[in-house]
C-alpha cells in the first residue's frame, strides 16, 4: 500500500509538472498579480555572448542591405547612462537618404485574438548639427513561406509579410510616412491590433502566427535636405494585455482594406471580402 500511494503521488506530481509545462510561457498566469512579461527576446541588447542575439540585421538576400550589417551595433550611450542601445548609423548620405538602415526584432508567436502592447525608447542625432534621421517603426504579422521548413526558430526567409501594422510616432502625429524622433530619449508606443480595422484586413491578420517589429532608420526628404546621423533604440517590448478588440465598422472610419480602398459608408455595414479579393462569376449569354 505505501509503494502504491508512493506511485500515485509520483503521478500527479508529472502530471501537474507536464499541465504547467503546456502554459504559454510568455504570459503571466491570469489573476497572479504579475506584469505581461516581454516577449522580445533579448530587447534590451544586453546579451553578454551577442549583444545583438535575437536580431535579423544581415539580409545578404536583398541587393539593397548587402552592406546593411555593417551600420547596426550595439553601443553605450553615455549622455544618458544606458550601457546597450541598438545603433543604426545612417551617417552616409547616400544610404541614409535611399535604402536606411534597419533591424528586426527575431519572430515571436502571434495569437489573432489576443491584444498586444509594442513599446520602444529611442532618439535621433544628427551629424549636422541639425535633427538625426526619421525612421519608420511598425509591427508586421506574417505567415509560412510556402516553401519553408517549419520550426519554432524561423529564420527571415522562413516567413512572408501579410499584415503592416499602423507606425509607431513619438509626436503628436497620427498618420504619415516617418516618424519624428527627438533628441532626447522619449518612449512610444503602439497597441495592436487596432479597433478600427476592416473585416478585410482581419480575414488577413487571422493567418498570421508570428510578430516582427521592424525598425528603420532613413531621411528621404531630398537630396539637399537628408538629416544623416544615429538612431538609437533602447528597452523594445511586446506585451500580450488581454483580448483583441472585436471587429465594428462604423460610417466614415478611417480604415483601409488590403484593396487600398478606404471606405467611406454611411450605413455601418461592409460586405466581407474574401482573401484575395472578390471571384467575378461568369454570366452565360443567353
Amino acid at each position: 500500500m505505501r509503494h502504491t500511494a508512493r506511485t500515485l503521488s509520483f503521478t500527479l506530481l508529472a502530471l501537474t509538472a507536464l499541465q504547467a509545462a503546456r502554459l504559454p510561457a510568455q504570459t503571466a498566469l491570469p489573476g497572479s498579480g504579475q506584469p505581461p512579461l516581454n516577449l522580445v527576446k533579448n530587447g534590451h541588447l544586453d546579451d553578454a555572448e551577442d549583444p545583438l542575439n535575437h536580431w535579423f540585421y544581415v539580409f545578404d538576400h536583398n541587393k539593397h542591405y548587402m552592406k546593411n550589417h555593417e551600420y547596426v551595433s550595439v553601443v553605450e550611450d553615455k549622455a544618458s547612462m544606458r550601457p546597450h542601445v541598438l545603433r543604426l548609423d545612417a551617417t552616409i548620405h547616400e544610404v541614409c537618404i535611399n535604402q536606411g538602415v534597419m533591424a528586426y526584432t527575431a519572430p515571436i508567436r502571434f495569437d489573432p485574438t489576443k491584444k498586444y502592447k509594442v513599446s520602444l525608447s529611442a532618439r535621433s542625432i544628427g551629424t549636422k548639427g541639425g535633427p538625426g534621421p526619421k525612421c519608420r517603426i511598425y509591427p508586421i504579422g506574417y505567415i509560412w513561406h510556402p516553401k519553408a521548413v517549419k520550426s519554432n526558430n524561423p529564420s527571415f526567409n522562413d516567413l512572408r509579410e501579410a499584415v503592416r501594422f499602423q507606425p509607431i510616432y513619438f509626436n503628436n502625429a497620427d498618420t504619415g510616412e516617418f516618424s519624428h524622433v527627438p533628441s532626447q530619449w522619449k518612449r512610444a508606443e503602439r497597441v495592436i491590433p487596432t479597433s478600427g480595422r476592416s473585416e478585410l484586413q482581419q480575414g488577413h491578420l487571422e493567418n498570421c502566427q508570428w510578430l516582427m517589429l521592424k525598425i528603420l532608420a532613413l531621411d528621404a526628404t531630398g537630396v539637399d535636405k537628408c538629416n544623416t546621423g544615429y538612431l538609437y533604440v533602447d528597452d523594445v517590448k511586446v506585451e500580450e494585455i488581454g483580448l483583441a478588440d472585436t471587429v465594428k465598422i462604423t460610417a466614415g472610419a478611417a480604415t483601409k482594406g488590403f484593396d487600398g480602398k478606404s471606405w467611406t459608408g454611411g450605413t455601418g455595414q461592409k460586405p466581407f471580402v474574401p482573401i484575395g479579393g472578390p471571384v467575378p462569376s461568369k454570366k452565360t449569354k443567353k
